[in-house]
């Protein structure tokens, strides 16, 4: 089994190989996707379900599921992805589980493109791009996506695109379903993984990014992931 953990930047998701079983209870504003080795079981919004695949909603208390996970996606929730998972599986629901046969799964040689495979036999063709938001909203995300604003708070933003910063929160939470503030914190989040994963230090990625210490993004990593930094990085070594 793929012991390592492993990070893959798609345009609209991030698939995520854990090298970890077990999280704290978390909530963040991405989409999850759990794919297994067999069975997962997972509670979350009042629902007990149980399946091959896992699909959860964003902004829902969690832990990672019971059984063992091949691999898990965040979906970005402003990305034609993340909507056909809400009209095609979810369906008003915070969460759904279906089976499908385990030979979908390759259980000892996981790699990027058999999991972007996998993703594609069970969602079908999605588009990699943004839902259809107000251009002004768009353009926002673009540059937030491009990490043009790293570390810039709210009112930094609402002075840069000449919006009062209380119309700029309005809008942006009305078009997407997500405030800006954690938008922003999630693409902080996304930047220091990325550079993690090609070779700089923690510390360097974090305050570039933003963050005041290692130790603030480590206790952002746990309060979003419900996972340890430290615990991850050295499964690395």
């Amino acid at each position: 089994m793929h012991n390592l953990f492993q990070l893959y930047f798609e345009k609209t998701y991030i698939i995520v190989v854990p090298s970890y079983k077990d999280t704290l209870v978390h909530r963040h504003n991405m989409l999850h996707v759990f794919f297994g080795n067999g069975d997962l079981q997972l509670q979350a919004g009042g629902k007990d379900v149980h399946g091959n695949i896992i699909i959860l909603e964003n902004d829902v208390d969690h832990k990672a599921p019971d059984g063992e996970i091949a691999f898990f996606l965040f979906v970005d929730p402003t990305s034609h992805f993340a909507e056909v998972l809400r009209e095609k599986f979810l369906r008003g629901e915070p969460i759904a589980a279906f089976n499908l046969p385990d030979s979908i799964f390759d259980k000892t040689n996981i790699t990027e493109e058999i999991i972007k495979k996998m993703v594609f036999d069970f969602a079908g063709e999605v588009q990699l791009s943004k839902l259809n938001l107000d251009e002004r909203i768009l353009q926002i995300l673009q540059n937030i996506d491009s990490f043009k604003h790293l570390g810039e708070r709210v009112s930094e933003l609402a002075e840069k695109y000449s919006y009062s910063e209380s119309y700029l929160t309005h809008l942006f939470k009305n078009e997407t379903g997500i405030a800006l503030k954690s938008y922003l914190l999630m693409r902080q989040f996304e930047y220091v993984w990325r550079e993690v994963m090609k070779g700089r230090s923690l510390t360097d990625a974090s305050m570039d990014a933003g963050f005041s210490s290692p130790s603030h993004f480590s206790d952002v990593c746990r309060k979003l992931t419900g996972i340890s930094v430290t615990k991850v990085l050295e499964s690395q070594k």
